[in-house]
């Protein structure tokens, strides 16, 4: 196990509000998720992983009924929202609660527009943290519950090196006159 504390597991609507309103003033969220496709006919989003720069969150969308306060976070072009490899993430989250996003950094587009040969956040994470990650359970089936410490930490790892990373890709996109082009 890393050496930071365990993500904070967020399963009410109450929890879920009262730390949307504690996001909306950050300056940048990481985010990831985690769905149940390999388990179900019609996949869903089981897990909402999200980091500012000192703390992470899970929250569990099985659990909390509204959603709804993350929707102005997503949408508001004052918070920037990492993801690594956004694609997916952004098709499952407003396919099942029809979020719109705005101002996105993707970390591994960053790495792809540097030149970068490994793309995979597990490579980044053990190349500039020295974190490795098992990705046997990327096969989980996170719609299960309970979800076990171990599968918890691995989910909190997707997102708790982003901002650092994407601090790292940023300078190198400037440094490299790139900026401009990831932004589009």
């Amino acid at each position: 196990m890393s050496d930071f504390p365990p993500a904070t597991i967020i399963v009410s609507d109450e929890e879920l509000a009262e730390y949307a309103a504690r996001w909306a003033a950050e300056p940048l969220l990481a985010i990831d998720t985690e769905s149940n496709s390999l388990y179900a006919y019609r996949e869903q989003v089981c897990l909402i992983q999200l980091s500012t720069r000192t703390a992470d969150f899970i929250i569990d969308p099985l659990e909390v009924a509204d959603l709804s306060p993350l929707a102005p976070l997503l949408a508001d072009p004052g918070v920037e929202k990492i993801f690594h490899a956004a694609e997916y993430d952004l098709m499952c989250l407003k396919r099942d609660f029809d979020f719109t996003f705005v101002n996105l950094f993707d970390t591994m587009l960053a790495a792809r527009i540097c030149g970068g040969e490994q793309l995979g956040l597990a490579s980044m994470l053990s190349t500039y943290f020295g974190v490795e990650v098992d990705k046997k359970h990327q096969r989980a089936d996170w719609g299960a519950r309970p979800l076990s410490a171990e599968l918890l930490h691995y989910a909190q790892l997707d997102t708790h090196f982003l901002p650092e990373l994407r601090d790292l890709w940023k300078a190198r996109l400037e440094e490299r006159g790139r900026w401009q082009e990831a932004q589009e």
